[in-house]
């Protein structure tokens, strides 16, 4: 059984032209599924994120900005409990490996940060009551995915108040429960590009995207083996 294709129509017109979804006749065009499994680790940047650029203020609502501002990585970060704060920052985190498998009704990625395993339902229609999450992460919302020809898109919301970003320049970023993602995963020369689109009228005054790429890899998934009681020791300022 191929795995679905969902139609742009679906998502609505604002969220298909930020996806860059295809409609109507171009469906029957879409035949073959990406071949995306392996095993991956993050290069570099390649959009929003470098290590010269910081966030735009007026991307901001008076809102977003002011949680922000709030954000103390002392005692804020979810980490020091061994919880990602977002999917965003689990693809931010360098030199951890993520595998990538393929099946006709789901897509399974396997993230060596924090060791999340996540499993996401192929659907074709939005209104499905099987959406994948991950017990006990409600930060990182739930989820499904299709493919739009070369790429895997991974619809995400039902998120819990959090931080879309730990690190970097984006540290404290705030996500709220209206927040939804669309990942999009495609084969670039040597491995993956992400671009990651959040929607959040709580937090942001327009769509805030992120893009990395991830570079193919021969080193095998390792246990990260978060301990929270290690964690949770922030160095001294």
């Amino acid at each position: 059984m191929a795995p679905p294709i969902r139609p742009a129509a679906a998502l609505g017109t604002a969220v298909a032209i930020l996806a860059g979804l295809t409609t109507g006749s171009d469906l029957a065009a879409q035949t073959a599924v990406p071949n995306l499994s392996g095993n991956y680790i993050r290069g570099d940047f390649v959009g929003l994120g470098q290590s010269d650029q910081v966030i735009d203020p007026e991307l901001l609502t008076e809102e977003g900005q002011r949680r922000w501002l709030s954000y103390d990585y002392t005692t804020d970060d979810p980490a020091y409990g061994c919880i990602p704060s977002s999917w965003t920052r689990v693809w931010l985190n360098p030199n951890v490996v993520v595998r990538v498998s393929q099946a006709d009704d789901h897509v399974r990625l396997r993230y060596e940060f924090m060791d999340l395993d996540r499993v996401i339902p192929l659907v074709a229609d939005t209104d499905v009551e099987d959406a994948g999450g991950i017990e006990g992460l409600p930060t990182l919302g739930r989820y499904v995915a299709w493919y739009d020809a070369d790429t895997l898109v991974i619809d995400s919301s039902d998120y819990e108040r959090g931080y879309i970003s730990t690190i970097a320049d984006w540290a404290g970023l705030p996500q709220s429960r209206r927040m939804r993602t669309i990942e999009r995963i495609s084969r670039s020369d040597d491995g993956l590009t992400i671009e990651i689109t959040h929607m959040d009228p709580v937090v942001f005054r327009r769509p805030f995207v992120v893009t990395l790429n991830y570079e193919s890899t021969d080193f095998e998934l390792l246990e990260y083996g978060c301990v929270p009681e290690e964690a949770s020791i922030v160095a001294p300022d």
